[in-house]
């Protein structure tokens, strides 16, 4: 596979190296290798030991591109960038390849194949596609015992959190001992209760809400005496109405 190399970089002036996903893998990717110089030298880019690579693929990671350039020599560090112009959006990369010494940059530019992109320690082959993809997603599912540790651990610490703050919302706060230890806190910040104060405020409070149902309750009786003195007055009036209906049929009624 090749890709898109933009204007500024002059393919002839690439040096192509295949990439193969394993040892045994009959098709390959293909990487465009030159020596990286710029006139402004950079220090993560010693001039003479900084490969310059194209058409990383995406799945490619810094550890995994040391390991495939470590057949050319030492490598001290890859750097990887997205590309900005001409491969935007396609997920490629492009990376340098920073050498202990500058035979392996040369060893590189006259390689014919790179080892398999691998991790740095077990030299286990990157997964890549579908199986990249089954792997993410299993890697994402928690184990049943660890996520039970984990929310029973979670649990204990909130309900631990919540027994202090009860505590100290009581004025009574538990030292590392397990004592009590009496602190100044109330209505009044600074001012210590006693247990008669404590009876006499909640006696106050029960009095308080005992007139305050007393007090509904007599607006309830209010209300329905005001209803039952309406339904009287409804009710007379019907009957001089009735009776006024009588008395015109009867022509008995004289207004005037």
């Amino acid at each position: 596979m090749t890709a898109k190399v933009g204007a500024s970089n002059d393919i002839h002036s690439f040096t192509v190296l295949p990439l193969r996903f394993s040892f045994s893998s009959t098709s390959c990717h293909y990487l465009f290798v030159k020596e990286h110089s710029l006139r402004v030298v950079e220090e993560r880019k010693p001039p003479g030991k900084t490969l310059f690579v194209l058409n990383v693929p995406p799945y490619a990671t810094e550890t995994s591109l040391k390991s495939a350039f470590s057949k050319s020599g030492k490598v001290r560090y890859t750097i990887l960038e997205d590309e900005e112009q001409s491969l935007k959006g396609s997920g490629f990369k492009r990376a340098f390849v920073v050498f202990d010494k500058r035979e392996g940059l040369l060893n590189a530019l006259k390689a014919n194949a790179l080892n398999p992109l691998s991790t740095d320690k077990d030299k286990i082959p990157l997964k890549i596609g579908l199986e990249k993809w089954v792997a993410e997603y299993n890697s994402s599912i928690f184990d049943p015992k660890e996520l039970q540790d984990r929310v029973n651990n979670f649990m204990y610490n909130y309900d631990e959190a919540e027994e202090r703050k009860k505590k100290s919302d009581k004025g009574d706060v538990a030292d590392d001992e397990g004592w009590t230890v009496v602190t100044k806190k109330g209505r009044n910040p600074g001012i210590a209760r006693k247990e008669s104060v404590n009876v006499k405020l909640k006696a106050k409070d029960k009095l308080a809400a005992k007139k305050k149902q007393l007090k509904n309750f007599y607006r309830f009786q209010i209300r329905e005496s005001k209803m039952e003195n309406i339904a009287a007055l409804r009710k007379s009036f019907e009957e001089a109405k009735n009776k006024i209906n009588i008395m015109k049929k009867a022509r008995k009624f004289k207004p005037y």
